[in-house]
């Protein structure tokens, strides 16, 4: 039956698909009123795959769900196709949310899409149904994608999604590209088939030695050393001197691999001092060490608060010099003097520069000899 034919015997599903039209109108005209040139043209090529997609469910309704009447199947791909806008415009919520990501919304529109792709293969075939699933569903999840700015990469091209999907297919990436060998990046194909090469030396040339020197000559030792010439001709370990080091040692490995059983290794409970932490305490002991010796080699002299002046010369002293020790006979006379003039012991050690315990001896033995000392008096 005629698509026409049957909205013309329906008005309510004429009027359900003039609203549905009129609203994914709407959301055209937006998004080509606000987006570039590029933009534009994607919404517009996402509205009529999107059309697309809706001739296949249309008919899918009718031919597999026994939809008949057009109200029905007005209201069956009509919500599909709202889901799948429903589902863009949350998605598109979420990207411009906290969040940054599409999120759930964002999975929900690829599954919509993988459901519609059933329609398709249902009512064309395999040949026809890949047709009408590309252009119908993908194509028009791919553009309101694109269009609305859905894509996380093509949004910020430096993040990468962080949902269970995409990291699934890291995953995998990531184990078939070591599987191949071509995990190793900013190699190219001649450096590449020269490390495998070298594997393969090496592996040969370890069950080579395995073999006694008696099997070496039959036929299955000269097939290994056979193929061992030819893997170290790919390596090209006799012109190259550092695919010829990686070839020794990885074989010197290969060879002594049982000497790990008896490595001694200290155990990893031990306590041991960190290198981070002892480096800047030794440059610190050597600093105090060093500044020790100075000070030992090179002695400060004692610090005067006061200016003085010299008993000998009456030059003025500065506070950072002490005045020059006295002779023995220079000293006595000038206790003598602080003894008559009635000075304190220590004013009268600083001017002979003794210690104060010498000349209180020595005013003992003038006030024994001469009699009391004569009254201090303040000078």
């Amino acid at each position: 039956m005629n698509a026409f034919a049957s909205l013309s015997r329906s008005p309510a599903a004429a009027l359900a698909l003039i609203a549905l039209a009129a609203w994914a109108a709407w959301l055209l005209v937006r998004q080509l009123r606000r987006g570039t040139p590029a933009v534009r043209v994607a919404a517009l090529a996402a509205a009529g795959c999107t059309a697309y997609s809706a001739d296949t469910s249309w008919r899918f309704a009718a031919d597999y769900l026994d939809m008949a009447g057009a109200a029905e199947r007005a209201a069956m791909f009509g919500a599909a196709e709202l889901a799948l806008f429903a589902t863009a415009l949350l998605a598109r919520q979420n990207l411009n949310g906290p969040s940054a990501a599409p999120g759930v919304p964002g999975v929900l529109v690829w599954v919509i899409t993988g459901v519609q792709i059933i329609p398709a293969y249902a009512e064309s075939g395999p040949i026809g149904g890949t047709v009408r699933a590309f252009v119908g569903p993908v194509l028009a999840a791919l553009l309101w994608h694109l269009a609305m700015g859905i894509e996380l990469r093509h949004r910020t091209p430096a993040t990468s999604s962080n949902g269970l999907g995409a990291l699934l297919v890291r995953e995998l990436r990531e184990r078939l590209l070591s599987r191949l060998g071509i995990a190793e990046r900013h190699r190219d194909a001649a450096q590449i088939t020269r490390d495998r090469a070298t594997v393969r030396a090496v592996a040969l040339a370890t069950r080579l030695a395995e073999i006694s020197p008696v099997r070496r000559g039959k036929r299955r030792g000269r097939r290994i050393a056979r193929r061992l010439s030819v893997a170290v001709a790919k390596a090209s370990v006799g012109t190259d001197a550092d695919q010829r080091g990686k070839l020794l040692d990885q074989l010197a490995a290969r060879r002594h691999a049982a000497d790990l059983a008896t490595v001694a290794l200290p155990s990893p409970w031990a306590v041991r001092p960190d290198p981070t932490a002892s480096a800047p305490a030794h440059h610190v002991r050597a600093q105090m060490t060093q500044a020790t010796a100075n000070a030992r080699h090179f002695p400060m002299p004692p610090f005067t608060e006061h200016r003085a002046e010299s008993p000998a010369s009456g030059e003025t002293c500065s506070p950072g010099r002490s005045p020059a020790k006295l002779g023995t006979a220079d000293a006595l006379a000038a206790i003598e003097r602080g003894w008559t003039d009635g000075l304190t012991v220590r004013e009268t050690a600083r001017r002979a520069t003794r210690a104060p315990s010498y000349v209180h001896s020595v005013f003992v033995r003038l006030d024994r000899e001469r009699g009391p000392r004569p009254v201090n008096t303040p000078r």
